[in-house]
This record gives structure tokens, C-alpha cells and sequence, in this order.
């Protein structure tokens, strides 16, 4: 009632106000960001550790159980679950909910740098990472030629992925498919036995070799210069020309092994078939571009193909990047879809009114009042940072519902006080 009396006594000001929200909820309209689902944090962090070579029992023993008896002192935690395969320890932490996410995965990363020094030498950093609904990528490029597979993988890696990485709202880049390039040291057994080598100080020495270092600085007049000593390998003939002890004095890498120039290992094949034109590419890169936690899947859709387009004038003869899957595209028509029902629903909710009210006045007053509602609901989802997707576009319906049916029982209520007066 006392909206009402403002209402009735002073127009202008209430048309002053409407005119207000509408305008800054179509401002925040088109700052939304545009998400099929709404962004949920679900409390489970994940830990990974790669350790090459290790058995299941070996995996659990000297990583699965230290990470865990690491990580266990960390509050609020529900449940802790550990997998020890081949090569690979997984562990996962269940937090109960209410609990921060992002604090959750700090801590966890604290704790296990307090441990990686106890762990493996041979072991890969753990990955802390926090389970995201939304991880899946948003854009996958192929990236295709006539390069070998070193070459396309190369090229991939130095060329393009920093180019996506810079895309404003991109998470992760990842790379599938190629072959890394990779320096490999044969041994035969005979040659070991002869000349009583060790294997993991063979390993040590070829690793001190072959590495960059600091060497502190030096001063001249009043600047400073810093010095590093630049111990990386490039080619075969210099990992050749490596000095290794051994009990019959120093011998040159290539007399005690076979040192050749070649891809890693591929455990990960990647194929793309045009099923459009029957066409199978077998030598290609896959570019996954995930976004990050505050990113607009659209907006970076639309980064990523201006920036394919940038790179196309760049790449050498006969190589090519094509969007092969693209989320962006679902997620703006099922919004528009939705907006569409709205829409609709407010033009029907307005006709059905009109055929059984036979008062053209009251029913615009109702047929306003929803557009009027669902633009300025835009400002307040813009203030508390939600983004448009489908949950709150349904949300926003039977909110609509709500009033609409709310503003036929005022309505009603009128007509029968009008009657009875």
C-alpha cells in the first residue's frame, strides 16, 4: 500500500525510477557474462605425482602415504582417498561443504611443498589442483601441415600456445597430439659390464651437464651485471663429447653408448577425421583452451578466433589452424533460446489476461510490469556476480510467473471491490 501511494501521488518520480533501473539493468545486461551453467565450487582438491618407472606398491609406500599423512592436519576435511597405480599416485581430498575452495587448495599446496623434499628424486612435482564442473575446454583447434610430427609439435609449443594462454579469460592451454623432441642414450649391457659403470651416476653426470646455472655478478663503475653459465645441450655430437670416469680412466659418452636425436615415446595418439568430407588427418596438434574461474566462455570464444585468424597470416606454407569445436555456440543459443520463452511467455501472459480482464488498461499495467522486473533484475545479478545461464533465466521465469499471478489477484480484488462499491 505505500508503494501504491507514492505511486499514485507522485508519477513522475516513480516514472523517473523505473526509467532509472531499466537503464542500468540494460547496462548490466550486456556486461553479463554468458555460461550454459552456473559456476559452482565443488570442495574436492586432487593431488597427482608422477614417479616413472614405479610399481603400485612403490607408488603407495614413498608417495601416497606421505602426501597423505601431510595433508590430514588440514581442517574440515571429510574424507581422504588415495590411488596407487603404475607410474602415478592420485590422491583426493573431500572437504566438507561450507568450506572455501580456494583456501582449501592453498593450504593443500602448502602442505605438500613442506614434503617434496622427502619425496622421490626421480618423482615429478605433485599437481594441486581443485576439482572445476567446468573444466572441460571451452574452444579445440587443430593444428595441421606438412612438418613431421617433431616439427608440428615444436613449432605448436613455441609458436602458438603462448598466443592462446594471453587470451583474456583463458585458463589452460593443453597440447595433444605430436611428437617432443627428445635426445635418447642407448646403453648395451656388455659395454656397462666392462667398464663397471653405474647407471644412476651416469645419469647424474649427463643431468650436471647439461643444464644452465647462476654464476652470481659483477660490478663495473655503477651498474651491476649479472652472470650465468649456459651448460644446455642442442645437439647430439655435444652429449657425445660428454667426459664420463670410468676405472680405465675418462672416456667420451659416444664410446660408451649410442646417442641419437629423436621423439619421446608417444603414448597419446590424435586423429581427426572431416566427417563433412570424408577426409583423415593423422599428423595434427589439438589445442584444448579452458577458461579460467572468472572467465566469459563467449568472450573468449570470440579471443580465440580472432587470434586463429592473426595466426593464419603468420604459420609457414601448407600449414593451417581451424575451430573444430566450439561450447560458445550452444551456450548463446540455448540463452537465447530461453530469453526467446520469455519473451513469449510475457506476450501470451498479456493476451490471455486481455481475453478474460476486457480491460485493455489493467492489462498493459501487468504486461509493463514483467519487462519492467526482468531488466532491472539484470542490475542485481550484474552487483552480486552472477552470470547469465539457464538456472537463473528459469529462475528468473517463475519469479515472472510469481508476479504476474500476484498482479491478476490485486487486479481481481479491485474489479470485485468496484462491484461491491
Amino acid at each position: 500500500m505505500f508503494l501504491s501511494k507514492i505511486s499514485i501521488k507522485r508519477p513522475i518520480m516513480t516514472s523517473m525510477f523505473l526509467i532509472v533501473f531499466i537503464i542500468f539493468g540494460l547496462l548490466a545486461y550486456f556486461g553479463l557474462s554468458l555460461n550454459l551453467m552456473p559456476n559452482i565450487d565443488i570442495p574436492f582438491i586432487t593431488v597427482q605425482t608422477v614417479y616413472p618407472g614405479a610399481g603400485p606398491k612403490e607408488i603407495e609406500t614413498q608417495i601416497s602415504e606421505r602426501i597423505e599423512d601431510a595433508v590430514s592436519t588440514i581442517g574440515k576435511i571429510k574424507t581422504i582417498s588415495s590411488y596407487s597405480m603404475e607410474s602415478v599416485s592420485f590422491v583426493v581430498l573431500e572437504f566438507e561443504m561450507g568450506k572455501d575452495v580456494d583456501i582449501a587448495n592453498q593450504e593443500v599446496k602448502d602442505k605438500i611443498s613442506s614434503i617434496v623434499n622427502e619425496l622421490p628424486t626421480d618423482a615429478f612435482d605433485p599437481v594441486v589442483e581443485k576439482f572445476d564442473i567446468g573444466g572441460e575446454s571451452v574452444v579445440d583447434v587443430v593444428f595441421t601441415g606438412s612438418m613431421t610430427a617433431r616439427e608440428l609439435f615444436s613449432y605448436a609449443d613455441k609458436n602458438i600456445k603462448d598466443r592462446f594462454a594471453q587470451i583474456e579469460g583463458a585458463g589452460k592451454v593443453t597440447l595433444i597430439g605430436g611428437e617432443e623432441r627428445e635426445i635418447q642414450i642407448k646403453l648395451d649391457n656388455r659395454v656397462v659390464r666392462q667398464n663397471i659403470l653405474s647407471i644412476p651416476q651416469l645419469a647424474q653426470i649427463i643431468g650436471a651437464e647439461n643444464m644452465d646455472m647462476p654464476a652470481g655478478h659483477f660490478s663495473k663503475d655503477d651498474q651491476e651485471f649479472s652472470v650465468r653459465f649456459e651448460g644446455e645441450l642442442e645437439s647430439v655430437e655435444q652429449f657425445e663429447n660428454i667426459d664420463i670416469p670410468t676405472v680405465f680412466g675418462l672416456k667420451k659418452l659416444d664410446q660408451l653408448a649410442k646417442v641419437s636425436d629423436t621423439g619421446a615415446e608417444v603414448r597419446e595418439r590424435t586423429v581427426y577425421f572431416n566427417n563433412l568430407t570424408k577426409n583423415r588427418n593423422d599428423n595434427i596438434i589439438i589445442f584444448n583452451i579452458t577458461e579460467s574461474s572468472d572467465g566469459n566462455t563467449v568472450e573468449l570464444a570470440k579471443g580465440i578466433k580472432k587470434v586463429v585468424k592473426e595466426l593464419q597470416e603468420e604459420l609457414p606454407p601448407g600449414a593451417s589452424l581451424s575451430v573444430i569445436s566450439d561450447k560458445s555456440l550452444f551456450i548463446e543459443s540455448s540463452v537465447e533460446d530461453t530469453l526467446t520463452n520469455i519473451i513469449l511467455g510475457v506476450i501470451l501472459t498479456g493476451v490471455v489476461l486481455l481475453f478474460f480482464l476486457h480491460d485493455f488498461r489493467s492489462t498493459l499495467i501487468v504486461a509493463l510490469s514483467m519487462p519492467f522486473a526482468i531488466i532491472s533484475t539484470f542490475l542485481l545479478m550484474k552487483i552480486s556476480g552472477f552470470t547469465m545461464n539457464i538456472m537463473t533465466l528459469m529462475g528468473l521465469s517463475i519469479a515472472v510467473g510469481i508476479l504476474v499471478t500476484n498482479s491478476v489477484v490485486v487486479l481481481e480484488n479491485i474489479f470485485r471491490h468496484k462491484e461491491m462499491g
